[in-house]
């Protein structure tokens, strides 16, 4: 009798110890899935950022911004299509980070290549009066 008392006393005792520890568990796994979600919206802003900057310094043409425009818009329809039930898998966190740099190498590529870009005359030179002068 005295070592089955003991046994349930054991047995008592550690499940009241070992469920705090695994109730918390479940907690740490959502927190490192908000991680990934906030990561992947922030390398998606910086990009956008990164386009946009191009478009004002004139480095990317019409034809390169639209085609850079249109896979940032897909790449961010399926980060919402994957964080829809809640939480971002190892999977698709992995499979959206590979779909970030491939855009962002083609980003790099477009702004540094040494096509010759549109030069907005109208704008820049349409009330100089050099400008007039040349075409009278």
């Amino acid at each position: 009798m005295n070592t089955i008392y003991k046994t349930l006393v054991v047995t008592t005792f550690s499940f009241l110890v070992a469920t705090p520890v695994f109730a918390d568990y479940s907690g740490k796994h959502r927190y490192c899935d908000y991680d990934r979600e906030t990561s992947v919206e922030r390398r998606l802003d910086r990009q956008q950022h990164r386009i946009d900057a191009g478009v004002n310094r004139d480095s990317l043409t019409y034809k390169e911004t639209k085609k850079l425009k249109k896979k940032h818009r897909n790449i961010r329809r399926l980060s919402r299509e994957y964080q829809e039930d809640g939480h971002l898998s190892r999977k698709e966190y992995k499979r959206l980070n590979r779909k970030l740099d491939r855009l962002s190498e083609l980003i790099r590529e477009y702004k540094h290549n040494d096509l010759v870009r549109y030069v907005r005359y109208h704008d820049n030179y349409a009330q100089t009066d050099n400008y007039v002068s040349k075409w009278r």
